[in-house]
């Protein structure tokens, strides 16, 4: 069952403000970069890129990336179900589930989170 408080009322994406906005059950409204959602991105196969990086910088070490970085555009989007939306990102990647509950915990805002917007997910 999902918490009142991470139910949205409304969804928005703002491509040319580059944010989703969601409005929450709860009142409050949240405005998410587009560029922040895709460096979270919750699938298997980022997060253990972020993990690597983590390990690499921790050794005193780092990779060079050789392709086009990651792309903050959307290109289309669903809901999946009724607990969270998935993006068509502009650079082909689409596998990543943003859990409504994971975006209510991470709002950016300074009253939700006074020192900046924790991990969408911890990896």
């Amino acid at each position: 069952m999902m918490n009142t408080n991470s139910r949205p009322l409304d969804v928005k994406i703002q491509r040319a403000n580059k944010l989703l906005r969601i409005q929450w059950a709860d009142g409050h409204n949240s405005a998410y970069a587009l560029d922040w959602l895709r460096s979270q991105c919750p699938c298997a196969t980022c997060r253990e890129e972020r993990l690597a990086r983590v390990m690499e910088e921790a050794s005193g070490s780092f990779r060079l990336n050789t392709g086009a970085p990651p792309s903050a555009a959307i290109v289309g989007a669903e809901f999946v179900g009724a607990y969270a939306i998935r993006f068509d990102w502009g650079d082909g990647h689409s596998t990543g589930i943003y859990p409504f509950s994971a975006l209510r915990q991470s709002c950016p805002c300074a009253v939700c989170n006074p020192g900046g917007a924790p991990p969408l997910i911890a990896d």
